[in-house]
Order: C-alpha cells, then structure tokens, then sequence
C-alpha cells in the first residue's frame, strides 16, 4: 500500500495518489498502514479522545481550532474534534481540512449522508454548539488533484467546464425511437434493472411576473433517468420540466450497455422535441437526489424496532442493489437531519421496507416513531457502488453476522442466496446476535403483520435446514425464559459450534456496533477467513 504523502501548505494541499473514489464520486487516498476502518475502531472504541466542553462551544472558539495539528468541525448542532482522525479519513487529510474550524455538515451531506457520524466519532466529541452558525466561514474548496471541481460550485454547475470530446456527454449517447429514447454507453456492461433509477416529476415552474410583482406558474414533468452503474460513476440524465410530460406513462427496458424508455402516448416528432439532446443536462456522479416515498404500512417488530412498508412516488422506479444503503431525510422541527439505513427490497420496483430502532432518547428516532399511513419520508437515490452478486450466489458457503439493527443489509442478502442457490449444496449461516429475547427480530408480536415480514416468513420455512442456517444468539444470562435460546457473545468458538467446516470458498460479511464489528472480525480470523473475504458494511 503506498502511503500518503501530502505536498504544499496553507489552503493549497493536495493529496495524493489517489486510488479510486467513494460511493458519492468523491477521490479516495491511499492511506498510511495502520489507518483503516479497522484501525480506527480498535482506537476509539470505549474510549474518548477530546477534551469535553461542558457548557458547549460557540462561534468564535470553534474558528480558532482550524489547524491540521488542532482540528474542530460542526456537524449537525454539535463539535467534534477530529485532529486524531485526519490520518483515517479514507478521503485525505486535506479534504477534511476544509471544513477545519467551519461549518462540515454541507460537506457531509455531499460526501457521507449515510454515515452514522454518531457512532463513528463519538470518541471525537467536544460538546454542543451554542453560536451562531451564520457567523462561520463556509467550507474550503476542494483540494484533491483529481476533483474536477476545484471551484467548489455544486455538480450542476461543474459539469459545465468539462472538457469532455462529448460535449459533456461524458461518452453517452442519446438515440430517438419511435415513441421514446434510449442512452448507452460503452462502459455500460452488464447493466441490470437495480442500476437503474427513472422519475416523472410534477413540478411547479415559474412562467413570468407581473408589473405588480406577482408571480404566474404552471405545472410541468421533469424527467430524470439515472444509471448508478456497479463499479462505474453514476451518471444523469435530467430533461427541461415540460407541461406535454404531465401524467404520460412510460415502459422501461434494459440491455447491458443500453436503456430504452418507451412513450406510449407519444409519437416520434413530439419525442424529437421534447427530449431533444439540447433539453438533457448530463452530469457525472451527481450529487444524491431524495424522491418522497409514502408510507403505506407501519408495524412494531418488537419493543424497540418499527418496520416502514414505503411506495415510491407514482411515476417512479426505484430499485436498490444488494448490499446498498440509502440516507433518509428527518425533519425534527426546522431542522432536516440525516440518517443511513439499509433498506428490504421488494418484488415490487417502486416498494421497499425500513428496519429502524427506536431510540427514545435519540435524536431523530422519536420523529420517525410519530409517522402514520399515508406520511411521506424523503429517500436518497441508491448509496454504494460495490457488486456482491458474485459473493452471494458463488461461494461454498456465506456466513452473515449482524448485531441489533445491522441486520437490515444481511435480510436481502439472505434472500438471494436461498433464491440463487435453494436445493445445492452450499450453505448459508446468518447469525442474529441480541441481547434479550425481547429484542430478537424474526418474529413479530402482533398477529395481523406476521405475514409481512419476510424473515420472519423465511425463519419459519427453515427450521431445521441444515444448508439454510438461521439463528438467534443472545448475550443476555439464560432465564427460565430464554432457556431454549442460544446465548453467548461472537468469537471463533461460537462461530466453530454452529458452521460447518468447509474447503470451498468462503465469504462472509459483518454489521453491528464498533465492538461487534471488532470481535466478529477477529472470531473469523480463527475460521481461516481472509480480510479479502469479509466485508463490513459501515454505519
């Protein structure tokens, strides 16, 4: 691995190389040996690496810790000293430092809405914010060689100084057909119906004003097509708002390097004008758009855990892929928060389900626990660029370990499996750790939803199954009550009880708390499982 080298000074670093870019486009940095993910959670786990701030921290103390050897950042009402995480920033410590004694929430919010930055840099916080943020300077500009936006302008803005031969195009090419339009790409290989996302809008455009200062505006559709390609920058395609678009359904087909949408309504002319090249702004790796799910059911899981069955917007087709994650818009008062959550797929392309706990002490968790039927809740586009099909559906055997709420990305994952593999001999291993029997998730206890819970339905359909292997682990002692459950904590001789010894190809993936996160990884060491062969969904 090469280290990070870091050349210039004041406002104008640079740091490189850089060795690829993250979910959000953003350009990764090879760090230090020594610095990564796991790194960092053997640091700060229970422990506590900022001085505390007992009556909070304003305006002008936070300005004065700017520095790369004395660094504070506001995020979301509260200051976090992050001097001792710059090596571990997967972005490079010049990135951070742009919102060095600044207000870091816009950054955040571009770069890593799907961060629970609770957790992560609990370790890091100073105290609540208590000035005032219109009195902080903005974050710097971008400072990675590669950013194709050194000016710090938004992505629409950005792509417009492309030097692209394309003509901003960025090598996609948009075709008319008889009654629709098609975009390929030829770095567009194996595309599939999770890397796409298309809306059909209603928005409210501003038409003229009159000599009294009053405003006129009608209704138009805005169309909006985006790939999230695995592996590949996210490109988008975004059309003029047009009155004609209003209410006009539309058929969608994929083939590997190619997208079609078919206007029924339409005739090819009406097409040629309306969705003309000219009308299209193209960016590459946008920046996240959130579209307005309804909520259409909502049942408690258990004491702690509500489960939000969502429809996307009509006009809408939304898919997530396995293993992604998206960031969920909370309103609490005026204020808009951000939170990650895994979503459960559906068969349905414009459903999806949200796993959440509730924290009654939680910032943003008692908001969600006051939504009815019929509420809207804000979703990001898809977050993630990484493929697992190849991991879930090929390996000998899959072993997933997932603490309290890191569950949500194991349920689709599961499924996956059973549907690619049911009837093989390969084996699957999900291992639900709690610590009562009151906080186990694959059982509902309210009758009237039992059947909508899909683990619930798979737990059921495999007692027994010695290939499908599915089991509640509780840390809790044994009470009279819990007697029948397994109990214990992950390590490796928990882990030798319970899967199989195997020859063939083994992978395994990990979610829970920093401290979960460390012993499960340790406990597959002892399984001979390689860090090549684990993966450890952040949050």
């Amino acid at each position: 691995m090469n280290n990070l080298s870091v050349n210039g000074g004041g406002n104008q670093l640079f740091a490189k190389p850089t060795i690829g870019r993250s979910e959000y486009g953003r350009v990764k940095v090879a760090l230090a040996p020594g610095k990564g993910l796991m790194d960092w959670l053997r640091l700060t786990t229970n422990k506590h690496l900022a001085k505390r701030v007992t009556g909070g921290v304003d305006h002008v103390e936070l300005m004065k810790h700017d520095k790369e050897d004395d660094c504070w950042v506001h995020l979301f009402g509260r200051v976090y000293d992050v001097t001792k995480y710059l090596e571990f920033h997967p972005g490079g410590i010049p990135e951070l430092l742009r919102g060095a004694g600044r207000d870091a929430t816009p950054l955040f919010n571009q770069y890593h809405a799907w961060v629970n930055y609770e957790s992560f840099l609990k370790a890091c916080l100073v105290g609540p914010f208590i000035g005032d943020l219109t009195k902080l300077p903005p974050p710097l500009p971008p400072t990675t060689s590669e950013d194709t936006n050194k000016l710090g302008l938004p992505p629409s803005a950005s792509s417009l100084f492309s030097t692209d031969p394309s003509e901003n195009g960025f090598g996609s090419r948009l075709e008319f057909l008889e009654n629709g339009i098609s975009i390929e790409h030829d770095d567009w290989t194996g595309l599939t119906e999770q890397n796409v996302v298309v809306s059909l809008l209603t928005t409210s455009v501003k038409t003229s004003i009159n000599t009294s200062g009053e405003e006129s505006s009608e209704e138009r559709a805005r169309l909006r097509i985006l790939i999230h390609h695995f592996w590949k920058p996210a490109m988008e395609f975004e059309f003029e708002a047009n009155s004609e678009l209003l209410g006009q359904t539309f058929d969608l087909k994929i083939e590997k390097n190619r997208v079609e949408l078919q206007f029924p309504g339409f005739q090819n002319s009406k097409i040629r004008e309306i969705l003309s090249r000219e009308k299209c702004k193209i960016q590459r790796r946008p920046g996240v758009s959130y579209h307005a799910f309804r909520i259409t059911n909502v049942f408690r899981l258990n004491h702690d855990t509500m489960v939000f069955s969502l429809k996307a917007p009509e006009h809408t087709i939304y898919r997530i892929p396995m293993g992604h994650h998206v960031s969920v818009k909370v309103r609490k008062g005026n204020a808009v928060l951000y939170r990650p959550y895994t979503p459960i797929a559906s068969s349905n392309p414009r459903h999806l389900d949200l796993m959440i706990k509730i924290y009654p002490d939680g910032i943003c968790t008692p908001s969600l626990e006051n939504l009815k039927i019929g509420d809207e809740l804000e979703i990001s586009d898809p977050i993630g660029e990484k493929d697992f099909t190849g991991w879930v559906e090929n390996s000998q055997q899959l072993i997933l370990l997932a603490a309290g709420s890191g569950l949500t990305p194991m349920i689709n994952i599961l499924e996956r499996r059973i549907q690619k593999t049911s009837g093989g001999d390969s084996e699957v291993y999900l291992l639900m750790f709690n610590k009562t029997e009151e906080d186990i998730q694959t059982t509902s206890p309210e009758e009237d939803v039992k059947n909508l819970w899909k683990l619930g339905d798979y737990w059921k359909e495999n007692e027994g199954n010695q290939k499908i292997v599915l089991r509640n682990i509780l840390s809790a002692p044994k009470t009279e009550e819990s007697e029948h459950q397994l109990h214990g904590r992950v390590s490796g001789d928990l882990l030798q009880s319970i899967i199989a010894t195997s020859s063939g190809a083994r992978r395994a993936f990990i979610c829970g708390p920093d401290g979960f996160i460390m012993a499960a990884k340790n406990a597959l060491d002892t399984l001979n499982i390689s860090s090549d062969h684990v993966h450890i969904f952040q949050g």
